[in-house]
């Protein structure tokens, strides 16, 4: 015989509450007590309760789905499959579906069904980034949106976290920094390069930037240190923005004889697993790209389901310095 499915009405029972409480309580909407909540969640794993997400939807016009937008040119960087595996697992432990938004998706101007948008650092030059901003549904962006207001921000603070580390090399007497930039079409790629200058002029120094596309090649980010050393012999540290470019920083450095650490101070601003395993490791700053996934979720589902205000919620993301070898210098003061 087929084991009868756990209805609503059992957790109910089981609880001692009517429907509407277990509804609110699972649901995490209305007036309900955390004692409440806690026996109705209890009610529900003991008798291995599952919503019918189905009827679910039916009742509240929502589709238990919300959407994901990641440009086509990020899609090869692993800090930003990290953010995406970290959304995917905080969707899953919310118990909601996840879509991943592409061009082809939107091509035309049919509307995604989902109950809000997550645009992971939106590009002021992407017209599907522009488009799902302007969708009624709740959005989040990762990072500010260049323009444009979204109902919910996750933000870093880069200027901070560039500011210490620029202070730690001018602590090493570095005279002649250079910047190898992201483009500042993001958020985090114009603020980052307005610190640098920033910060370079506060010390009387020049400011050394190059600039490369989001997704360029190892050759690419190879040319521009090269052209760089190739203008100014003089460079004593070389501040890399896009991820795995500091890694042919070490290449490129090697074939100019230069030692990375003594002669030449090396950091990253975008952290990687494989950063730690190199000769020397790389200075770099953590952005914690799967708590940051994560935070974005968490701050849609509040929305999606009244918790939070629309336009009101702003979420800051710690991130932090992890100092290496390649900034050791001829001193050894890390912080």
């Amino acid at each position: 015989m087929a084991k009868r499915t756990v209805t609503i009405q059992d957790v109910a029972r089981y609880a001692g509450v009517s429907r509407t409480t277990v509804s609110d309580a699972l649901n995490g909407t209305g007036r309900v007590s955390e004692s409440t909540r806690e026996a109705v969640t209890r009610a529900a794993e003991e008798l291995r309760y599952r919503p019918n997400t189905a009827a679910k939807s039916l009742r509240t016009s929502t589709t238990g789905t919300i959407g994901i937008h990641l440009p086509e040119a990020m899609t090869r960087i692993d800090y930003y499959l990290q953010i995406i595996f970290g959304a995917l697992e905080a969707a899953a432990a919310a118990d909601v579906d996840v879509t991943l938004i592409t061009s082809r998706r939107l091509g035309s101007n049919a509307r995604p069904r989902v109950d809000g948008v997550i645009v992971i650092d939106p590009l002021s030059d992407d017209e599907i980034a522009q488009k799902l901003l302007d969708l009624d549904v709740p959005i989040v962006t990762l990072e500010q949106s260049p323009g444009q207001r979204s109902d919910g921000v996750v933000t870093a603070d880069h200027e901070g976290a560039l500011t210490e580390l620029l202070e730690h090399l001018g602590d090493l007497n570095v005279r002649a920094p250079a910047l190898l930039a992201s483009p500042a079409v993001t958020d985090w790629g114009g603020r980052i390069q307005q610190r640098y200058r920033e910060w370079c002029a506060e010390r009387g120094l020049s400011a050394l930037i190059t600039e490369r596309p989001f997704g360029s090649s190892p050759a690419a980010y190879a040319e521009a240190l090269r052209d760089l050393f190739a203008l100014r012999p003089d460079i004593d540290a070389v501040v890399c923005g896009p991820e795995g470019s500091a890694l042919v920083a070490l290449d490129v450095l090697e074939n100019l004889h230069k030692r990375v650490g003594r002669d030449v101070l090396v950091a990253a601003l975008v952290d990687n697993t494989s950063l730690v395993y190199t000769d020397p490791p790389i200075t770099a700053i953590d952005l914690a790209p799967r708590a940051a996934g994560a935070s974005c979720v968490e701050v849609l589902i509040d929305l999606v389901r009244g918790r939070r205000p629309r336009g009101g919620a702003d979420v800051p993301l710690p991130i932090r310095v992890e100092y290496r070898a390649s900034t050791a210098g001829r001193a050894t003061s890390h912080r």
